[in-house]
């Protein structure tokens, strides 16, 4: 159920090989094989979606890094697919350890990884033409994604908001672009209770990425804030890089109620 869209969408990149990418997710290219990223989810995107039916349906991709969630959309039959990223790493949210780069030169920090915000478009783009993707992309703020981007009758966020320091914002600005369905993939904690675990270490400073673990019980309550119910939560294992355990991921529908 596509609406008006009349963002400014992002013009394609021509990218010609894999020197200057950077793939968050492992995706197989024509021409090139396998290229590792941070998560393998191939031959996974339907437990990571918990089985939704992507048939026939416009979809939102919020955080696509390199675009393995959009393009498994597509192949999973969406019709109409937006991948969503930051605009600059002016958006990008660390926590403040004195001593790092985010606290004592933000514009330094910013400078140096857009660079590596650069690498991470380009694999999306290399993977868009070589999957001979039909999605379109627009980055800006997670935290207001513009009215001109329409709505959608899916929303996901993949594993983005335990990486945001005010993920209720972000929920808040997925919920005006989703019509009928937010999914949501996160780490929680199984419990009816509104209770959230900051997950910063002042003993970790290389652990500077990661923010929150909220409840079922918030998500629950904010959800129903937003105007949905949550329909179902499934629970998956998933194969990441940095460990040798499959690394826990739920994954939330969440259905607009009726009018």
């Amino acid at each position: 159920m596509p609406s008006n869209r009349t963002a400014d969408f992002a013009a394609p990149r021509h990218v010609e090989n894999t020197d200057e990418c950077f793939f968050y997710h492992t995706l197989d290219l024509p021409g090139f094989g396998e290229q590792k990223g941070e998560w393998d989810l191939r031959g996974r995107f339907a437990d990571y979606t918990d089985h939704f039916d992507f048939t026939g349906k416009s979809v939102l991709d919020v955080g696509t890094g390199s675009g393995f969630l959009s393009f498994s959309a597509e192949q999973a039959g969406a019709t109409d697919v937006v991948s969503f990223d930051m605009d600059s790493t002016i958006r990008q949210d660390f926590l403040p350890f004195c001593d790092k780069p985010y606290f004592k030169d933000r514009a330094g920090l910013v400078h140096d990884r857009d660079w590596w915000l650069n690498q991470w478009k380009n694999a999306y783009w290399l993977s868009h033409r070589l999957l001979k993707s039909k999605a379109r992309t627009f980055y800006g703020d997670v935290y207001d994604m513009p009215e001109g981007l329409g709505q959608f009758d899916v929303v996901i966020l993949g594993s983005i908001l335990e990486h945001l320091a005010d993920p209720i914002k972000a929920m808040t600005s997925a919920a005006k672009r989703s019509a009928q369905t937010i999914l949501i993939v996160t780490p929680m904690i199984e419990s009816d209770d509104r209770i959230a675990r900051f997950e910063g270490d002042c003993a970790r400073p290389d652990d500077d990425y990661v923010f929150w673990t909220y409840s079922e019980g918030i998500y629950h309550h904010v959800l129903n804030m937003l105007g949905f119910d949550v329909a179902k939560i499934g629970r998956f294992e998933f194969a990441a890089n940095w460990s040798d355990v499959p690394e826990v991921r739920h994954v939330i529908t969440a259905q607009r109620k009726s009018a």
